[in-house]
């Protein structure tokens, strides 16, 4: 299953938003409430959600100036499958950008889930916008 944030226009370049978001010690600052024990390298992390189930990411592809793909570390044994992607493309004087979630699991469990994780998406690229446009 695929689930996209909104689409946001963001004023400034492509370059800029994949210097930001290709490296986990910025994404402190696009993180929910939710999140606890947040640990970080530049392409590692790890935190808590909901103070009991812990998560290990990893990045997995940076295609520079277009898309990040996060995912789970594949030494945690809990993982479960998914990507978290950053796309962008860059227009005249601005970049459009998309954060989308790719999962895989139970269909129920999934439909469970989407209605939390589409506002966390979009939670996250409001975010992403507001840092990128005020750095």
């Amino acid at each position: 299953m695929n689930i996209d944030s909104k689409k946001v226009e963001i004023n400034t370049t492509a370059k800029s938003i994949y210097e930001f978001v290709s490296n986990f010690n910025n994404f402190s600052r696009l993180i929910p409430s939710q999140v606890e024990g947040w640990k970080s390298t530049e392409d590692t992390c790890s935190f808590k959600v909901g103070g009991f189930m812990q998560i290990e990411l990893r990045m997995a592809e940076k295609i520079p100036y277009s898309k990040v793909v996060v995912a789970p570390d594949v030494s945690t044994a809990s993982s479960l499958p998914f990507q978290l992607i950053v796309s962008m493309t860059e227009k005249n004087g601005y970049t459009d950008t998309m954060v989308s979630v790719k999962i895989e699991g139970n269909s129920m469990m999934l439909m469970m889930l989407k209605g939390k994780i589409k506002p966390a998406l979009d939670t996250m690229v409001e975010q992403l916008k507001y840092f990128a446009e005020n750095r």
